[in-house]
């Protein structure tokens, strides 16, 4: 998609149709934004295994002149999200739980922990509307009721957040866990 100087979409075509063509666009003299993605439209706040991948470029049209805009590199426009737990983490489970992941508000992803100890090992891509990312896992650990959230800051796009949940023990013996 090509947007004029005040935001208006002057040409909107897919990259095969560009290439079908003779690989040019025809625009009046100006100011231009191409924005080219792998998804038209809006990035989804939250969904599973689905990588949306962009970039975008301005450019200037003289009037007479050929503009090249060059190579484009697309990179990952969102924040890739795994959850796993570690070993001792998975011993002390003793029935389902989930964690759930948000980067948005009202528009989480959970990840299912299973009794069986058999976790959903999916991969979930937020957009990424501010830098914060809200983690909170519920479940029954050591046959009680567990909560515990983490908030983590400096979230962007082009990451991948490997959330691990981890059992630690204190000098007195006492299990805790961490994020």
């Amino acid at each position: 998609v090509v947007y004029d100087a005040d935001g208006n979409q002057a040409v909107n075509m897919t990259y095969a149709q560009v290439k079908a063509g003779s690989d040019m666009i025809s625009l009046p003299a100006g100011s231009y934004t191409l924005v080219a993605q792998s998804l038209s439209g809006d990035v989804p706040y939250a969904s599973w295994e689905n990588p949306i991948y962009g970039t975008s470029e301005e450019f200037l049209i003289q009037a007479g002149e050929i503009t090249s805009i060059g190579e484009l590199v697309c990179t990952l426009l969102q924040c890739k999200v795994t959850v796993s737990y570690n070993d001792e983490f998975l011993d002390a489970v003793t029935g389902p739980g989930v964690t759930k992941v948000e980067l948005s508000a009202g528009h989480p992803l959970e990840y299912k922990l299973n009794a069986d100890k058999k976790y959903d090992q999916s991969a979930g891509y937020f957009a990424v509307n501010g830098h914060t990312m809200t983690v909170s896992f519920s479940g029954n650990i050591e046959g009680k009721s567990a909560k515990m959230t983490k908030v983590f800051q400096g979230v962007a796009a082009k990451q991948w957040r490997q959330v691990r949940f981890v059992q630690k023990k204190n000098e007195q013996g006492q299990a805790t866990f961490d994020i």
